[in-house]
């Protein structure tokens, strides 16, 4: 499936080099990128219900990125949400099937299995604009 320019998909990472490299990705596969630093942040940002679907790494400064998917249908908001973290065990995997993360990668994460993977979500919640 192609990806089209009206993708945006949220970054949410409190690592800057993290940031640059998946905006620098997503823009590369001509979506739109924006990029944050907590789900405080996330959270506050005007443009949620556009998005296609957030990819954040697990630790993050006050709320995980497990919070992700509870906060967001907390406030009426149904995005797919991708983990992606350096802390891969079975119990952190177990957690993210429990907060209803639709995919979870190890970084480094292969470029092309991460793209692949949005445009599954993207395509299995019919956000896809």
């Amino acid at each position: 499936m192609a990806a089209e320019t009206s993708q945006t998909i949220y970054i949410v990472d409190d690592d800057e080099s993290v940031r640059v490299a998946l905006t620098r990705l997503f823009r590369s596969s001509g979506r739109t990128a924006i990029a944050l630093s907590s789900v405080e942040e996330l959270l506050r940002c005007n443009g949620l219900k556009s998005a296609c679907c957030i990819v954040a790494d697990l630790r993050l400064a006050g709320a995980d990125g497990f919070a992700i998917p509870g906060e967001l249908r907390h406030i009426g908001i149904n995005l797919p949400v991708i983990i992606v973290t350096a802390h891969d065990t079975e119990k952190v995997r177990e957690q993210a099937r429990r907060a209803g993360v639709v995919a979870f990668f190890h970084k480094p994460v292969d470029d092309r299995a991460l793209l692949d993977a949005i445009d599954w979500a993207v395509a299995g919640t019919g956000s896809q604009r």
